[in-house]
């Protein structure tokens, strides 16, 4: 039994606790708690008391809060709400610009995120959360086999798809997560508010039954780019939706500068990747690697051009045309010029 108590306490076993304490209770009527402790709600910033539950006889595993340590000790616990983990796409760590060190879980019915007072508390609950959503061991075998595979994303967030580009022509507007794969962005619909108010009475769905309303490949996407809290992508021709962008609206300016900066980085790899296969592809062979250049033949010009540039296109003195013709015939007309003129 880990207990995790606030303003920076260490994390508490159930052998940290004098017998009959109440470390020796909760172990003894709450023996599938994994983690517990006050946290913030993202959100409402209110100061909650959370507990993270493993797949048990009584459940799967779940994250559970309740308003106070004194009504998650009354018998029998009721909490506020119950969030099954199995119903969460992803679970990350995140920053905004109220909270520093969140924990955020993703599902089809929105986002919900907690967040913690250090680093190390932090991390404590992400990697909770992360070992029970995967089935970790401590769960019974029947619960493991029967959760479905959550889906295989590096990162997600909830974004509003504006009415601006494909939002519009493609009627694509509304709420979405958008979710990055090593290949791919997704964006996967939020359920309507009917089902959000299912989820808050404890009927959560699985969000792995519903497929993605739409896929891009990485490859289509031309540029990505943030202005304040908005982030927008760029894709091209070979894109699901066609070209043109699509103007994403989130949270804060820090989650959007934080899109831009990870979606960049996962092009650039997706890049890096296929120009090295396309050219270990085109050169099989050893020999391929001191192979000589292949040598171009220079550009003939004619005389008194040089090669093309914004000066190239501005028009020239009429004295330069004197330039072209030999020296003594130059200083022949010259003279004949003067005697004229004279």
């Amino acid at each position: 039994l880990l207990c995790c108590k606030p303003k920076h306490r260490p994390l508490l076993t159930s052998g940290d606790w004098p017998d009959g304490g109440p470390g020796a209770r909760m172990e003894a009527l709450d023996s599938d708690v994994r983690l517990c402790g006050y946290l913030r709600k993202q959100k409402s910033h209110r100061r909650r008391f959370f507990v993270l539950r493993c797949a048990s006889d009584r459940g799967p595993a779940r994250l559970e809060y309740y308003e106070s340590e004194k009504k998650f000790r009354a018998q029998p616990p009721r909490p506020k709400r119950a969030i099954p983990l199995s119903s969460a796409l992803n679970v990350n760590k995140r920053e905004d610009a109220r909270h520093r060190h969140l924990v955020v879980l993703y599902g089809r019915q929105g986002t919900f995120g907690v967040a913690a007072e250090s680093p190390e508390e932090q991390q404590a609950w992400y990697a909770a959360m992360v070992e029970l959503r995967l089935g970790s061991p401590g769960g019974s075998p029947s619960d493991a086999c029967s959760a479905p595979c959550p889906p295989s994303f590096s990162e997600v967030w909830q974004v509003s798809l504006r009415p601006r580009g494909l939002g519009h022509s493609r009627h694509l507007a509304g709420s979405y997560l958008l979710c990055l794969a090593e290949r791919t962005v997704s964006f996967l619909r939020l359920n309507p508010p009917e089902a959000e108010a299912g989820s808050a009475a404890g009927s959560t769905g699985s969000a792995a039954g519903s497929g993605p309303s739409l896929v891009l490949q990485l490859l289509s996407v031309r540029r990505c780019g943030h202005s304040e809290n908005y982030f927008f992508l760029e894709v091209g021709r070979s894109a699901a939706t066609g070209p043109g962008e699509l103007w994403m609206q989130v949270e804060d300016a820090v989650e959007a500068q934080k899109m831009h900066e990870t979606i960049l980085e996962a092009m650039k790899a997706l890049s890096d990747e296929v120009r090295m296969r396309s050219s270990t592809a085109s050169t099989p062979g050893p020999k391929a690697l001191t192979s000589s250049p292949i040598s171009v033949p220079p550009r003939t010009s004619k005389a008194g051009q040089g090669s093309p540039s914004v000066e190239s296109h501005l028009s020239k003195p009429r004295l330069s045309k004197f330039l072209d013709y030999p020296s003594h015939f130059c200083s022949q007309h010259f003279q004949y010029i003067m005697i004229f003129w004279c």
